[in-house]
């Protein structure tokens, strides 16, 4: 029994004297972490916090790292990598695996393509490891900006271009040295570009983003890719028409109308090799072909058809969905002359506005609203409905219509206007109104060329033509599309213009 009550006692001692050391206010030896905080990535075109940065493609970025640790004497290391972004997906980048670039604190690195990169930064010591991550841009200097096709008097065309770095409203405080005046020749020196004559971005299928030009005398359409504006393929018109000119190209869907300078309108499927000889509506003339422009029901996204004014037989033709069919307004026009149209209202509900005049009677005019919808069975748009919200009025002028056939029409949403051109003015329109009632303003000089709006539809860009300046005989100016007040003009910056727009990164 004592020897049992002496191995508890025995037991009883060793815990106690175990409790008394994790009670020991004594200490023995510890070693102190450093910790590393990242304080400053900088470098040409990094912004304040370092988490953006713009760069040219294949030039040499230089980015620089600070970083500071809680204790002296313990080496850092440095690991830049980078991964290219395909897209995003709920706001979140889905890349490429990363790829090291710099394993010190200096990055000196040429990026491979165009777009953008994640680039992480990596910095360790013996204790751990800390990160930093910032966004970079390679632009190629095409991917945003003010795009301007332009001819001279000799029939040579060349792109102008004003590069923004974020934004179109940048051009608001650019200057006339902000624009390169012959970018075609320095991106595409293998392509000579002759008798430009239309612009467009295709806004569906396998060719969606990219920029298409067209030349009449090489009876050619160039493909361009997005944001570099490179050549991709050089597509032969001549394959769907032997002698075509051609003078305006339309996207509709996957395809490409085309106008010839006689009025034909010919549609030819759009794939990866060019265009496909089969053709439809090759019956089909008018005087004017117009990009309509709506929002897909099925894709989510916005969708092109073109739309044929053909005086000839008093009526509007319009090609309307992917199985090649059309539709037109029957005789809703007849013994009238079609004067211009265009699109009015939202994305999602846009509806045809047509103006129209009697062939013998110069003191009447109409303006026509078409009701579109969208008959999702048969994959086809309406313009032409008569549905809820038809309405047509009847005007009598005061004054010879400024408007005619020539006469770029642009729908205005913010303010519910319409801007069209005639010679040198620029007339603001709301629809809804008597012709009379129209602002006006004149150009400081020459004569409108073209015309578009800007991105949010505060601004009209206005492309002009004076024949008795010297040098280079276009200008461009830019009017506040709430009052019409000139916000900044660029003269003298390129040839006859011939078509403009604010392109877009895509």
């Amino acid at each position: 029994m004592k020897k049992y009550l002496y191995v508890l006692l025995l037991l009883l001692g060793v815990s106690a004297g175990m409790v008394s050391c994790i009670h020991d206010d004594t200490t023995g030896f510890v070693k102190e972490i450093s910790n590393i905080t990242i304080t400053k990535v900088s470098g040409e075109g990094v912004d304040e916090d370092g988490k953006f940065a713009v760069a040219e493609l294949m030039m040499p970025v230089h980015f620089e790292a600070e970083a500071e640790q809680t204790l002296e004497g313990y080496e850092l290391s440095y690991e830049w990598k980078a991964g290219f972004i395909k897209e995003y997906n709920d706001g979140e980048p889905v890349m490429d695996s990363l790829f090291l670039i710099s394993d010190s604190k200096v990055v000196e690195y040429s990026f491979p393509s165009v777009g953008e990169f994640l680039v992480r930064l990596r910095v360790s010591n013996e204790f751990g490891s800390t990160f930093h991550y910032m966004t970079v841009e390679i632009k190629a200097g095409m991917e945003r900006g003010l795009m301007i096709l332009s001819s001279d008097e000799a029939g040579k065309g060349s792109l102008t271009f004003c590069s923004v770095d974020r934004e179109a409203n940048e051009l608001l405080q650019a200057k006339a040295e902000d624009f390169e005046q012959d970018a075609w020749s320095r991106i595409n020196p293998d392509y000579e570009l002759m008798d430009a004559r239309d612009m467009v971005i295709m806004d569906y299928g396998n060719s969606k983003n990219s920029v298409f030009v067209l030349s009449e005398s090489q009876q050619t359409m160039y493909k361009l890719e997005q944001n570099t504006l490179l050549v991709l393929d050089k597509i032969d018109l001549s394959i769907i028409i032997k002698d075509i000119k051609p003078v305006a190209i339309v996207p509709c869907w996957q395809y490409m109308a085309v106008m010839t300078d006689a009025g034909q309108v010919v549609c030819s499927d759009l794939d990866n090799l060019g265009l496909i000889n089969e053709t439809w509506g090759t019956e089909m003339k008018g005087e004017k072909c117009y990009r309509g422009v709506y929002k897909d029901d099925w894709g989510g996204g916005n969708v092109s058809i073109p739309i044929l004014a053909d005086n000839e037989n008093e009526k509007l033709i319009g090609y309307v969905n992917t199985n090649n069919n059309i539709t037109d307004s029957e005789s809703d026009f007849q013994g009238r002359r079609i004067v211009n149209f265009t699109l009015v209202g939202p994305t999602n509900n846009r509806n045809l506005l047509v103006v129209s005049k009697p062939k013998n009677n110069s003191d009447k005019a109409w303006v026509t609203t078409y009701k579109s919808i969208t008959n999702i069975l048969d994959n086809r748009f309406d313009v032409f409905s008569k549905g809820d919200g038809y309405q047509e009025r009847e005007y009598t002028l005061a004054a010879p219509l400024a408007l005619d056939i020539n006469s770029e029409m642009i729908y205005n949403g913010n303010y519910n206007v319409i801007f069209y051109n005639n010679g040198s003015t620029i007339y603001r329109w709301r629809y809804t109104s008597d012709f009379s009632q129209a602002t006006r303003v004149a150009l400081p000089a020459g004569e409108i060329a073209c015309m578009a709006a800007s991105p949010d539809g505060e601004y009209l860009y206005v492309g002009a033509y004076d024949a008795a300046a010297a040098g280079l005989k276009g200008s461009v100016y830019i009017y506040s599309t709430k009052d019409l007040q000139l916000v900044n003009s660029f003269v003298g910056v390129t040839d006859k213009p011939v078509k403009l727009f604010y392109k877009d990164k895509n």
